[in-house]
């Protein structure tokens, strides 16, 4: 759930946004939008198992709304988003509501998520990497970072990760909104294994 001063702390953060943040955002509004995701990222926003549609709920509202708007603007192209799930008509005010229900939606008590660890991993190696090289954007505990809008890496699906990394390999998603960026260019694939297999460790309970 939403510590008590995010909504502050985000209200202060308006321009990380192309829209003016509401003070009470309409949660029993955002649960109803919400129907329309859950054809893909689930009832709660937990994702799918295997990581096809990633975890949404419990995300911080910075990057939720950054990426809805990412999509709604054509910047990120991807129709399930826009078409299937409505986004591309939805208002400024509407994306908002959406935003916040999906980032208080506590997963721990209505679907508890349990990402494996590879057993084929180094954590230990994973963990070095990680504190090394990830840390400085993503945070110690993956917890993610609202000054570089960096999401939250703990607790979401491994093999969603792994796509994502893929991704930003070849280009056909920007790192850290950099073209320039090659933080992954020199890691062998068990590299991004054992760092992704540290990564499931930071939300053990």
């Amino acid at each position: 759930m939403r510590h008590p001063l995010t909504r502050s702390l985000l209200l202060a953060l308006v321009a990380l946004t192309p829209f003016s943040l509401q003070a009470d955002p309409d949660l029993a509004r955002g649960k109803a939008l919400n129907r329309q995701c859950a054809l893909c990222h689930g009832f709660h926003g937990q994702g799918i198992i295997g990581g096809k549609y990633p975890r949404l709920a419990g995300l911080p509202e910075y990057y939720l709304l950054s990426m809805m708007e990412k999509y709604k603007s054509g910047e990120l192209d991807y129709q399930a988003m826009t078409v299937v799930g409505g986004l591309r008509n939805l208002s400024a005010e509407d994306i908002q509501n959406l935003a916040a229900f999906l980032s208080d939606v506590d997963l721990a008590t209505v679907a508890p998520l349990d990402i494996p660890t590879p057993e084929d991993a180094d954590v230990e190696n994973g963990e070095d990497l990680y504190q090394g090289d990830c840390k400085s954007c993503h945070g110690r505990k993956a917890e993610g970072s609202k000054k570089k809008e960096s999401p939250p890496l703990a607790g979401q699906y491994s093999e969603y990760l792994a796509r994502q990394i893929e991704m930003f390999k070849k280009k056909d998603r920007i790192h850290a909104d950099d073209e320039e960026d090659e933080t992954f260019a020199a890691y062998e694939p068990q590299e991004i294994k054992d760092i992704l297999a540290y990564i499931t460790t930071l939300d053990d309970k």
